[in-house]
């Protein structure tokens, strides 16, 4: 099979109906491979997503897999950076991974394998994804264990024993009365008793947000959340985590795929539950609650799943996933249970792959450069900056700004080298002309500086 690599917005819409195809034809995909979902989620990646799309040998050939992924940079000690693949929606997920019609897995795995080997990297992260599926092994063993280390690793959290590898999920049938006769007596009771309580009671009711209302409710739902986990997970992380909640929930609520009821007590939230719905797959994805802890009622959490469970069964929905993590209450509901794995595959070396920088990352080096610069980090800003420049040499922040510190260091003539480099691409930068004739008056060519000088007080400047 041959690969393409897609990494623009137009061509990842072009794909839509073979995506869609494909996805339905994948046991193992999830809402988040969805082509609905990571067209409103790969532009948040900014420039460092892409997906390989692999197909038969003739151009005409429909495309039959497709791994979407991002890339990451990472600063060693010394300033030099590597750089990671990711899947596509770590770590804002739950699912990720590969997508491949069944007829064409192997030979799928084996070219997606071939492109990667092409690329600059030092290490693949295959975080998060189903551990049933052999797939991620087969394309592990193309690496050799000569040049490549390959690891795995547990998600367990140290404090409460969760384990965030092992996914809950029900199986919802046609009708609430047979999806109780799935769970135990008790459970089966205290529902049932729940939900009675709640119909009799003219104070209670469940609503769902409206685009005049999100914003408000949103903020409601995370303000309770937060109340849990906030000392846990300390506030900058609480505030980083919830930031990308509210981004990832109002995209899902722009497209029709967010299902948020929120339980009320004379009108103010008790509880509320987020949830993606795969429409394609009738599979429903508990992502987040928020629940108020001074709220002395009965189980309000587990009356709003059970709820929730019972308006999608009549919704057609044949599946209620609680995702990542195996917490004891998830169990009341769920019967069947999704394991997922966490791979890694590095060169040994510790190097990129080509000992190059991938193309994408280079703003975020030059900025990393640059960061590391005004900090005083002259050796590691300068190992930043010729990076950049070893791949793309008329890279203009690399030179302008890998000038600027050698001239700032006293290398008037590298740093003259580089605004020269600059200025022949871009002969109209004021700024590249005055730190030029700064240079050369320091090297004794007056003449040649009082020319610069003069060239230096036309055109525009470099941002």
């Amino acid at each position: 099979m041959r690969v393409d690599l897609i990494d623009t917005a137009e061509g990842f819409a072009a794909l839509r109906e073979q995506w869609d195809a494909v996805y339905a034809a994948d046991s193992f995909a999830r809402y988040f491979l969805s082509h609905r979902f990571l067209s409103g989620w790969l532009p948040t990646l900014g420039t460092q997503w892409l997906v390989l799309a692999a197909r038969g040998d003739r151009r005409k050939d429909p495309y039959q897999a497709f791994f979407p992924l991002r890339l990451g940079s990472v600063r060693r000690p010394d300033g030099h950076y590597v750089n990671e693949v990711f899947m596509a929606g770590n770590y804002s997920v739950d699912y990720t991974g590969m997508l491949t019609e069944p007829t064409v897995e192997r030979s799928a795995v084996s070219a997606f394998a071939a492109r990667l080997k092409q690329m600059h990297w030092w290490e693949i992260n295959l975080d998060y994804v189903p551990a049933g599926d052999r797939r991620y092994h087969d394309l592990a063993a193309h690496f050799p264990r000569a040049v490549f280390g390959i690891e795995t690793e547990e998600r367990v959290n140290k404090r409460d024993g969760v384990n965030n590898l092992v996914c809950p999920w029900a199986r919802l049938p046609n009708s609430w009365d047979s999806y109780l006769d799935q769970l135990s007596a008790n459970t089966r009771q205290k529902l049932r008793r729940l939900l009675r309580a709640f119909e009799a009671d003219p104070e209670m009711d469940i609503i769902f947000p409206s685009a005049e209302s999100f914003d408000g409710d949103m903020e409601r739902l995370s303000f309770l959340w937060a109340s849990k986990w906030a000392a846990r997970k300390g506030e900058a992380r609480t505030r980083t985590l919830l930031k990308g909640s509210a981004a990832l929930l109002r995209e899902s609520f722009s497209i029709g795929d967010l299902f948020m009821p929120m339980l009320r007590r004379n009108g103010r939230m008790v509880v509320g539950l987020a949830s993606f719905l795969d429409r394609q797959k009738k599979a429903a994805h508990f992502y987040m609650t928020g629940r108020d802890e001074t709220y002395e009622g009965a189980s309000p959490g587990l009356l709003l799943h059970a709820w929730s469970i019972r308006h999608l069964i009549d919704q057609g929905f044949v599946s209620y996933d609680f995702m990542r993590g195996d917490e004891p209450y998830k169990w009341l509901f769920a019967g069947e249970q999704l394991d997922l794995q966490c791979l890694r595959i590095a060169t040994r070396s510790q190097k990129n792959l080509g000992e190059r920088l991938d193309l994408r990352s280079l703003p975020v080096v030059v900025e990393g450069a640059t960061a590391l610069h005004r900090k005083g980090r002259v050796l590691q800003a300068a190992t930043a900056y010729k990076q950049v420049l070893a791949i793309e040499p008329d890279n203009v922040n690399a030179l302008y700004r890998y000038g600027q510190l050698l001239e700032d260091n006293g290398d008037y003539t590298g740093a003259g080298r580089l605004y020269r480099r600059l200025l022949t691409n871009h002969p109209g930068s004021k700024k590249a002309w005055l730190r030029l004739s700064n240079c050369l008056a320091h090297l004794g060519h007056l003449t040649a500086a009082s020319d610069a000088s003069r060239r230096g007080g036309v055109g525009a400047s470099i941002h």
